[in-house]
């Protein structure tokens, strides 16, 4: 009967009663959730250890945190708070649509000014603020605010790697910056992907063997043409945000060796990481065989 029903209503109906089912669902948890605002967002960023002039690369999900009062950029303008001039806010602004390989294949043309972020309301409201810079990438172009930003965000397009050296994730390195997760776990976090990046002999299958030719627009407005590495998805089916057991035994490999700083904020958590721990760790771990695709 119920699958007679979902025939016969038309599609503006269904779609009428999901926005209605969805409003609903928001006022309820707006009513329930403990409301942020960005007054107490400054105390709960400071009580975990930010502070001003810090470098801060974030994965975030604001559904994650509750309620926040007005929402993504209350969040943006409290670390800015915090950071002030003298620190440098970053946030992956990724343009992937369903996976790597799928977006390449499809040549879908990345425009710095203009192609929005697919990881998070956070990353996109981020691009609408003054003085961000964005890396030039047809996947995994990066945004960045404060002393740092143009240094963070240059010459992506150019490097050899996605990841790597003279990437914004090698350049947030070589600062030593915090790597921070708020409202997520420890599975969603691609600065992972630089160890590989940096140590290529010890994962030979993680790309495809062919590079795809792609376009992209420049800061310019003109379209330039690149090689860009290709994820292989045989080798990242097993990847930590894939298997709930890889990404438990980081979790506690972090917090347990205090690698990891991690307090409440909200209704979620927010951790946080030098990028050489994370880097030591992982070279660590690769040498017991472990790594974020396996376990023993």
């Amino acid at each position: 009967m119920l699958q007679l029903i979902k025939k016969i209503v038309p599609d503006f109906i269904k779609n009428k009663i999901k926005t209605k089912i969805k409003k609903e669902q928001f006022k309820e948890f707006k009513n329930t959730a403990i409301a942020l605002t960005k007054e107490r967002l400054i105390e709960e960023i400071k009580k975990a250890g930010i502070k001003k002039g810090d470098i801060l690369f974030i994965h975030s999900s604001l559904k994650g945190l509750g309620y926040i009062e007005n929402g993504a950029q209350t969040i943006i303008d409290a670390f800015k708070e915090v950071l002030t001039d003298e620190g440098t806010l970053i946030f992956p602004t990724f343009t992937i649509d369903m996976t790597m390989e799928n977006t390449l294949k499809n040549r879908i043309l990345f425009d710095p000014k203009t192609s929005p972020s697919t990881v998070g309301s956070i990353t996109n409201k981020f691009l609408t603020n003054d003085s961000v810079f964005r890396s030039l990438h047809p996947t995994h172009s990066v945004a960045a605010w404060g002393k740092h930003a143009k240094f963070i965000t240059q010459s992506h397009h150019t490097a050899n790697s996605i990841f790597g050296k003279d990437t914004p994730f090698g350049r947030f390195l070589e600062l030593n910056g915090k790597l921070l997760g708020l409202g997520i776990d420890y599975a969603n976090v691609t600065f992972y992907h630089a160890y590989e990046d940096l140590n290529l002999t010890q994962f030979p299958s993680v790309y495809l063997p062919k590079p795809y030719r792609v376009k992209l627009k420049n800061y310019n407005n003109e379209e330039i043409e690149i090689d860009v590495k290709c994820h292989n998805p045989e080798f990242h089916k097993t990847r930590i945000e894939k298997d709930k057991k890889i990404e438990q035994f980081f979790a506690n490999y972090f917090e347990s060796n205090q690698i990891s700083t991690k307090t409440k904020i909200g209704q979620g958590f927010l951790w946080w990481m030098y990028a050489e721990d994370v880097i030591n760790s992982l070279d660590l771990l690769y040498k017991q065989d472990i790594t974020i695709y396996k376990i023993k």
